[in-house]
């Protein structure tokens, strides 16, 4: 198997004039998203059914309190939920949706700020004395960013569910994950915090790691950047330190040394691979961009060493690997097909 390079100095840190590249990129994305539409955001209720539905497969508590007219959003469009907009559904079941990439940010009053690139819209819910959980559902071709109630902040990749309380209660701080997320936790000894997956259980004081948990996923991760975390799988458990992975499989753990960049700069819009499956960056791709990817067996034995910018078109990227590996790529009616070059 041959190995191949997306950039040079590729294993390197960004430098500066990479940041610089880096900037210009996303400046120029903000630039692209001001001219056109606004973003569209409402607060509608479920219908009944809907409402069971959400709550028996997202949210285990069932402890809810109704906001006054007053603390809803002006922005209420009776429509029905869009699977490709993002999703924030308060603890009373009224969803606030977006249709484009966002900061949100949770007070300790439960006041919620929504910003965009042309838009800020401020909200409240009520809080309760018993636990009451939101859910944010990030889809496939969107990322968000969330702000929770202690100061906490988590970036969220496509295709994740995230639970989390609209305040922490006085003993302990628990959110629960389904996919990709970024977190820097703020420490405070006094309330342990937990991110919890289908497969494992995180136990941090203070610390950044990024959680990769896809239910899709045959191996769920987590990745430690600074500070320590406590995991649980099962009756398993271990401890990790900065630039370890802990990788999950089929009841089984492991615990290794690893360049930590290759698996938290997605955050940052770009890519970073060592030694890396072609396989497992197209299905990075696929979700990122929400576009299915078809590639031929043969393909998969491709590995590549780099930096890939996530621009705002995937053509883009997919020019960037078919010129520096021996790939070429058809975009069809189904998706985009990969084909090794002879």
């Amino acid at each position: 198997m041959q190995n191949h390079w997306l950039y040079k100095k590729n294993i390197e840190k960004l430098s500066t004039e990479e940041k610089q590249e880096i900037f210009i990129q996303v400046q120029k994305k903000i630039d692209k998203k001001q001219r056109q539409k606004r973003i569209r955001m409402y607060l509608s209720a479920f219908t009944a059914a809907c409402v069971i539905l959400t709550v028996f497969l997202l949210n285990p508590f069932t402890n809810r309190t109704i906001p006054s007219e007053e603390e809803t959003l002006s922005h209420v469009i009776n429509h029905a939920i869009n699977e490709k907009d993002i999703q924030l559904i308060l603890a009373d079941n009224k969803t606030i949706t977006f249709q484009k990439d966002a900061d949100i940010k949770y007070s300790e009053k439960g006041e919620i700020t929504v910003s965009t690139e042309d838009e800020q819209i401020k909200t409240s819910e009520t809080a309760t004395k018993d636990a009451s959980y939101n859910t944010l559902i990030v889809p496939k071709g969107k990322r968000s960013s969330l702000t929770l109630a202690d100061g906490t902040k988590v970036w969220i990749n496509s295709g994740t569910t995230l639970q989390f309380p609209t305040q922490f209660n006085s003993e302990r701080r628990d959110i629960r994950v389904e996919g990709e997320i970024f977190i820097d936790v703020v420490k405070d000894k006094t309330r342990p915090f937990y991110v919890s997956t289908s497969r494992m259980i995180i136990d941090v004081v203070g610390t950044r790691f990024n959680v990769s948990a896809y239910n899709e996923d045959a191996e769920h991760a987590v990745v430690l950047v600074e500070g320590c975390v406590n995991i649980s799988v099962d009756s398993e458990k271990a401890s990790l330190l900065p630039n370890q992975i802990l990788s999950a499989s089929m009841g089984e753990i492991s615990v290794k040394e690893v360049d930590v960049n290759n698996y938290v700069s997605w955050k940052d819009g770009y890519l970073q691979f060592t030694s890396e499956p072609l396989t497992n960056i197209l299905k990075r791709l696929s979700r990122y961009y929400d576009i299915p990817i078809h590639y031929e067996e043969n393909s998969a034995m491709l590995k590549c060493n780099g930096k890939l910018f996530l621009f705002d078109n995937i053509k883009e990227v997919l020019e960037t690997i078919s010129n520096t590996i021996p790939i070429s790529y058809k975009i069809e009616e189904t998706g985009i097909s990969i084909h090794r070059n002879p």
